[in-house]
Formats: structure tokens, C-alpha cells, sequence
């Protein structure tokens, strides 16, 4: 008798521990929603290339970014345009003065949604891949795109979000067209492709919760 009701006891307990289970996990999915992930500038990376000629392409970067997705998935990418990088200096102010006019838009920003609860139930080295809206603020114009993107779980603190596909970004759609053609005729250039295709890799670490 006393062995009949231990094996009940048993079975009763089974389903207290798998809800003690599915509890702990997701209080613990809860708490690191609760801090916010910032962006590791080193481990990221922006990257863009153009095309001249109809020939001749070049990759050029982005070196300052920053950014931050905050407890309840809003993701903010700064980038700071006067920090374009072609490898040659002039090309770099041209660039800065004529296309960008840095003086007056310093700042691209990128703005999208997380999904955090299935990014953060990701097991270590888990991957993910979705597309995401996202919108682009640049040269004084708003607007809202997509991109196929790679998410990876580095760590318990750290995911990697990366371009599967590039995204394509007409210079007309953020008034940059004057721009561009001044940047063609001061180069002494035959033409410069007005749509250039952008890729990124993106490293989040959480900030510790006190």
C-alpha cells in the first residue's frame, strides 16, 4: 500500500515539475528582457558599394555606429555619415560635402522591432532568419523598408543580427540625386549608379542588470 502511494505521489509530482520547469525558463527568458542590449561598435560592421562607370565597383564603410534595443524589442542604429570610410581622403570629403551634406543631416538612423522572446529562447549558437521591417531616416527623409536577416545567439548576453541579402537603396528616394551628380562631375566620372546595395552584421551585448 504504502509503495502504491509513492508511485501516485510520483505521478502527481511529474506535472509540478514541468511546470516548475517551464516557469524558471520563463522567468529567465523575463529577466534579460529586462535590461537593454547595446550595439559593440568593434564587433559591427556597415558596408556599402558603389559603381562607376557602369564598370567599376568599390566597397566603402560606415566606422561609427551606435545603438542600443531596449526591453521591449524597439532596436535604434545610429550612423554617424561623417564617418564614411572610401580609403581615399578626398573622395571621403567629397562624399561628405556633396552627397551627404553632413552639415546639415550628420546622422542616418535606423529603426525596427525585435521579436526578443523567441530571439532569447534561442539555445547558444541557435539561429534565426526572418524578414524585418524597418525604417530608414536619411538626408532628411523618412522611409520604411525590409530585409531578409540572420539572427544568431552568441552567447547568454550577446546575438549577431546580419544581412542576408543586401538592401538596395536608391539615391532618389532620399533626395540625393543633385548630390550624386555633383559628386559625378567633380570626379570627371561618365556616371555613378544611383542605387547602391548595403549590407550590415550588427553585435548586441546585454548591459548588466543591477
Amino acid at each position: 500500500m504504502k509503495k502504491l502511494k509513492g508511485s501516485v505521489h510520483k505521478l502527481r509530482a511529474r506535472p509540478f515539475a514541468r511546470c516548475g520547469l517551464l516557469l524558471t525558463l520563463w522567468l529567465a527568458v523575463a529577466t534579460q528582457a529586462l535590461a537593454d542590449w547595446q550595439l559593440e561598435p568593434i564587433a559591427s560592421s556597415l558596408a556599402f558599394v558603389s559603381i562607376k562607370n557602369n564598370a567599376i565597383a568599390e566597397a566603402h564603410t560606415f566606422t561609427k555606429l551606435s545603438g542600443s534595443v531596449d526591453q521591449v524589442g524597439a532596436a535604434r542604429i545610429d550612423i554617424d555619415l561623417n564617418s564614411v570610410e572610401t580609403l581615399i581622403p578626398i573622395r571621403n570629403e567629397r562624399m561628405r560635402e556633396l552627397l551627404l551634406e553632413t552639415d546639415k543631416f550628420p546622422v542616418a538612423r535606423v529603426s525596427a522591432q525585435l521579436e526578443l522572446v523567441p530571439l532569447l529562447a534561442l539555445e547558444v549558437e541557435g539561429v534565426q532568419v526572418l524578414d524585418m521591417p524597418f525604417s530608414l531616416a536619411l538626408h532628411g527623409i523618412e522611409m520604411t523598408k525590409s530585409v531578409k536577416v540572420r539572427l544568431i545567439r552568441l552567447s547568454s548576453s550577446a546575438f549577431q543580427v546580419s544581412s542576408v541579402t543586401p538592401v538596395m537603396i536608391s539615391t532618389g528616394d532620399f533626395g540625393l540625386d543633385r548630390g550624386l551628380e555633383a559628386l559625378r562631375e567633380i570626379a570627371n566620372l561618365q556616371a555613378i549608379t544611383p542605387v547602391v546595395p548595403v549590407s550590415f552584421s550588427l553585435v548586441f551585448r546585454q548591459a548588466t542588470v543591477e
